[in-house]
């Protein structure tokens, strides 16, 4: 019986951004949800239904929504047990406004003015491919800022795994005004000019990302700051007058969700460049982070932060491995700086792998996260690696005979590779004898030296690759449910992706 009741909550859900027409209602796109867990259920079940319809509307311009459902027939009540009350369900995800009447919603579409325009502030423009898209910022503390998100974060719940509502606290009211302003919300839009010389253009929302800025301690250095005179030496943030603009602080990337009809026309990578290019230009912006990025995300970060480097920083441009290391047959200390030498207690006059120092200042001038940073910098000195050695994507690629130099310059880049892995799993490899950690450790460098190759290869087949990329279209919590490439393949335990480890 349970069976015959039960439908999948993802089939019977269809989404659709619609748009006011003189005849009635014109349906833009349609689409399913990827998850309906958070609402329905780890089994994304719904019970007590035969031909249950779901049907979510959006105003493709200022996102009202409204939610129509529907059964062909529905359980009768036996004891306990009993249909599930769709609608009630719905009623803690959608603002009120969703649950108006067909004819309420469609009278509510046509009295949005014909010169609406997205709130906020015009951050940014892009015409491609004789279209034109728009980043409208503006913080959550902003009443029409708050009202876009309350009606379109429902879908944060379908698209972005372990994706959470923002801006409320555990009962649904509101955070204080305060906290609400440490939140940016950023939202693409196409615009579509009017074909009347004195038409008002025509939004269509694209997709949209949230940041929230943590206060970030820095060591004083002298003459204290005005804002650090202001702050002192406390740990904590200010509170009462104190403007959220003031602050060092890093940015994190909480959101970010391109909907599914819009996908691959390189708007992902449109809106992440925009909210980079922002934080370098805000001078109290000290570093970007993203919040358990999942792997398509991660995907695309990593090709728009390598054509960022390649592009605007020479000296990363030109970074190679410092083949002038010795590596002794006998084995040796790879130190932090990266100098090796034959025991902990002897030193080196020659120079490390990489210039550490060096880097950090680059990492530092632009504002990326140091595991982040140094992905980059593994992916990059991999990329200047002779051809004979240089890993590859595809094992059947012929490539030529490795030369002794050739080989020395992959050892080397190898341990710098080795070194950070290890650091990122020490907690885990120490459960283990030398013997299977070792085993581990390399299995684990043979994974992201795959990983590399493949992301090299995305990025080198095409100059306008970033552009292009789709698959990132949504990314706070991973979605794939695989592990990091960068975790040891082992099932004793997980070593959590987060992004400041």
């Amino acid at each position: 019986m349970e069976d015959e009741w039960t439908v999948d909550a993802s089939e019977a859900l269809n989404i659709s951004l619609v748009r006011p027409t003189s005849s009635g209602i014109e349906k833009i796109a349609s689409f399913k949800p990827r998850h309906t867990y958070a609402i329905f259920g780890e089994d994304e079940r719904i019970f007590g239904h035969k031909g249950l319809k779901i049907d979510l509307q959006f105003d493709i311009r200022d996102l009202r929504p409204n939610i129509t459902i529907s059964s062909a027939k529905k359980f009768t009540k036996v004891g306990d047990v009993e249909a599930a009350d769709v609608r009630l369900i719905m009623k803690d995800y959608l603002p009120g406004v969703a649950f108006q009447s067909k004819k309420e919603y469609e009278q509510a579409l046509k009295s949005l003015p014909d010169n609406w325009t997205p709130p906020g502030t015009l951050t940014k423009t892009l015409e491609k491919n004789g279209e034109i898209y728009e980043i409208w910022q503006g913080a959550l503390s902003q009443p029409e800022i708050r009202q876009l998100v309350k009606r379109i974060q429902i879908n944060v719940l379908f698209y972005i795994e372990g994706g959470s509502y923002i801006g409320v606290d555990a009962e649904g009211n509101d955070e204080p005004t305060d906290s609400l302003a440490r939140w940016t919300v950023f939202f693409v839009y196409k615009k579509t000019p009017s074909s009347k010389a004195e038409g008002n253009p025509q939004y269509t929302f694209q997709g949209f990302a949230t940041t929230y800025n943590f206060w970030m301690f820095q060591q004083p250095t002298p003459p204290s700051s005005p804002v650090h005179d202001k702050m002192g030496d406390a740990w904590e943030l200010p509170e009462g007058d104190f403007s959220v603009t003031d602050f060092v602080h890093r940015m994190r990337i909480s959101q970010f969700l391109v909907l599914p009809p819009f996908q691959g026309k390189g708007i992902g990578a449109f809106l992440y460049n925009t909210m980079f290019e922002i934080a370098m230009n805000t001078s109290t912006t000290k570093e970007v982070t993203v919040e358990d990025p999942n792997e398509d995300f991660d995907l695309l970060r990593d090709l728009c932060d390598m054509k960022y480097l390649r592009k605007n920083v020479p000296e990363f441009a030109e970074l190679t491995v410092n083949t002038d290391v010795p590596v002794p047959a006998k084995g040796g200390i790879l130190r932090h700086n990266t100098q090796i030498t034959p025991s902990i207690k002897e030193t080196s006059s020659i120079g490390g792998i990489v210039d550490i120092e060096k880097l950090e200042e680059i990492r530092v001038k632009c504002k990326i996260a140091p595991r982040q940073f140094w992905r980059l910098v593994e992916m990059h000195l991999m990329s200047k690696l002779p051809d004979s050695v240089r890993p590859q994507a595809d094992d059947e690629i012929k490539r030529p005979a490795p030369s002794k130099a050739d080989k020395h310059a992959y050892t080397l880049w190898r341990l710098l590779l080795k070194q950070r892995l290890y650091r990122r799993n020490v907690s885990i490899l120490g459960e283990f004898e030398i013997t299977e950690r070792i085993i581990k450790l390399n299995e684990t460098v043979d994974n992201v030296e795959w990983e590399y190759a493949r992301i090299l290869d995305r990025l080198e087949s095409t100059p306008s690759v970033a552009d292009s990329e789709s698959a990132a279209a949504n990314g706070k919590r991973r979605l794939t449910g695989g592990p990091s490439t960068e975790n040891l393949p082992i099932k004793k335990a997980r070593v959590e992706d987060t992004e400041d480890k």
